[in-house]
């Protein structure tokens, strides 16, 4: 087959194919001769073969329908000829665009390095990455790189991705992230030990509470049990105090009365101790007579 590119011609539409959309390829002689017998070929695979058609339609468009395209036909009164190749290429819109890490809610501290990263599941090449924090434009990068962070990094951060398809880069399609709220904290370290030596302190101020408790307890228990003792029987008597002495007559009483003869008096001998368990003076024996 020879290609006689004055004579055969395969027409592309000039805008931008998208996926989905519906594009059709013609197949025609320059000079509006009858061509018959037309087959398409991508990148040398046949596609169709008209006998009486000219036009291929391609719908929807996918990203494996990009490629060469030629066609080839029949010219009356002439030979079989090829066209000259065509590029066919499918643009995809970005779309579905990301933030990592996750959650949308992330919480830092003070210090810390922080790196997002933003990705797109689909889009046609270039894309562009434009980062923003709290609405306002901070960086065009992939990744967003947050050294050192204050609280002065706490807020909203997302991204537009956006591609420009087409040769003459009018088509400007967009795609937006959701939203990142970083909330960076000031806790950090010398919190972390301060909370740790009060937890610390507060241990030790309730041991020392339950000893003393204890200690309280048992003396009140030990001060009960003393008053609740009886006296001691054999500790001396108080300074002043004269003790007595009950005498029991183990004799009865005999009926009738015998008569006895008088006896000597019997005489019993008292001794008075003092304070302290101290014998009194001689004089305070007293005698009694019987």
């Amino acid at each position: 087959m020879r290609v006689l590119d004055d004579w055969l011609v395969l027409q592309v539409p000039a805008r931008p194919l998208l996926e989905e959309d519906k594009v059709t390829l013609r197949c025609r002689d320059r000079r509006n001769n009858l061509v018959t017998w037309v087959s398409f070929y991508n990148e040398e695979k046949q596609l169709v073969e008209l006998r009486n058609g000219t036009e291929l339609t391609l719908f929807p468009l996918k990203l494996h329908h990009s490629g060469c395209y030629r066609c080839r036909g029949w010219l009356t009164d002439r030979q079989w000829v090829v066209s000259a190749p065509v590029t066919v290429t499918v643009h995809v819109p970005v779309a579905n665009a990301t933030i990592t890490p996750g959650p949308l809610a992330h919480q830092v501290r003070a210090g810390d390095n922080v790196t997002l990263r933003c990705s797109v599941q689909v889009g046609s090449k270039p894309v562009t990455f434009t980062w923003l924090h709290n609405g306002q434009e901070v960086a065009r990068s992939p990744l967003l790189e947050l050294r050192a962070i204050d609280v002065g990094h706490s807020g909203t951060y997302q991204y537009v991705a956006t591609n420009q398809l087409g040769q003459d880069g009018h088509h400007i399609f967009q795609a937006l992230s959701p939203e990142l709220a970083l909330m960076v904290t000031t806790w950090g370290h010398r919190d972390t030990v301060a909370a740790g030596v009060s937890g610390a302190l507060l241990f030790l101020l309730l041991l020392v509470g339950v000893i003393v408790a204890w200690h309280w307890w048992h003396r009140v228990a030990a001060k009960k049990q003393q008053e609740r003792a009886p006296p001691d029987p054999t500790s001396p008597p108080e300074e002043g105090k004269v003790p007595y002495t009950h005498v029991v007559s183990s004799k009865q009483a005999q009926w009738p009365p015998k008569v006895t003869v008088p006896q000597d008096p019997q005489e019993t001998y008292v001794e008075l101790w003092g304070s302290h368990g101290q014998p009194w003076e001689p004089g305070d024996i007293y005698r009694n007579v019987l």
